[in-house]
């Protein structure tokens, strides 16, 4: 079952909204950050990953992202 709601950004929450997201460097780029929302973040305890190991996360502005939480 495909998780439908809040999931990620690429850049900072609102004001008032860091609290319900779980901030995460990505690796080899310094000055970008990616926010996991904290029921995104829930739903992926329930999925398994892909073949490689990665996660698929709809993120605002940037599409679908394929991660590896490391």
């Amino acid at each position: 079952m495909a998780y439908h709601g809040p999931s990620g950004l690429i850049g900072r929450p609102a004001r008032g909204e860091e609290k319900d997201f779980v901030p995460y460097e990505v690796e080899g780029v310094s000055d970008i950050t990616c926010w996991i929302h904290k029921d995104a973040l829930e739903h992926l305890k329930n999925v398994s990953p892909t073949r490689e190991g990665d996660y698929l996360l709809a993120c605002e502005e940037a599409g679908r992202i394929r991660f590896k939480l490391l």
